[in-house]
């Protein structure tokens, strides 16, 4: 899932740009940074934020003082169990 797809899967859509949304910030060193402050800032290219995506829920001021996309996202990150391939063996970690 894209990083504005999950923006909008937790928090909806509204209509407008995350350009003129609160949450919305520039960062400056040696090349300019667009990022969303809900999403989150890892200071890496992981968490650069486009201007033109279709804003989410939180646009254009919606208060939001949960925990970062970021973070709820690392902590969501599980792996689906799969299904045992016919003729396995099924192997057990004692306790």
């Amino acid at each position: 899932m894209k990083k504005i797809e999950l923006m909008h899967h937790l928090f909806g859509i509204k209509t407008g740009f995350c350009k003129d949304c609160e949450h919305f910030y520039r960062k400056q060193y040696s090349n300019v940074y667009r990022k969303c402050e809900v999403y989150g800032d890892s200071s890496g290219e992981g968490t650069d934020w486009k201007a033109t995506y279709i804003a989410c829920g939180l646009y254009p001021d919606v208060p939001y003082n949960g925990r970062k996309v970021t973070e709820l996202a690392k902590r969501g990150k599980t792996k689906e169990l799969e299904s045992p391939l016919e003729g396995q063996i099924k192997m057990e970690v004692p306790e």
